[in-house]
């Protein structure tokens, strides 16, 4: 089962505000870890610039400056 562990907030393309979410969980002793935007529960990459971008690449979602 997924646990979120951090949430952040991020700024889409078209200028929407998207809440995302660090997951994780073990499996067979192996941590898992994966992006989630909160719109439509879709899995994120997070890119090497810290971004990230939807997983069939048609969007990119920027991280707002710490």
């Amino acid at each position: 089962m997924w646990e979120d562990i951090e949430a952040i907030e991020c700024l889409g393309e078209r200028g929407e505000i998207i809440d995302v979410t660090k997951q994780t969980r073990m499996i067979d002793g192996q941590r898992q870890q994966r992006w989630l935007s909160r719109r439509g529960n879709e899995i994120l990459i997070e890119r090497s610039d810290g971004h990230f971008e939807t997983e069939n690449g048609e969007e990119i979602i920027a991280r707002f400056p710490d």
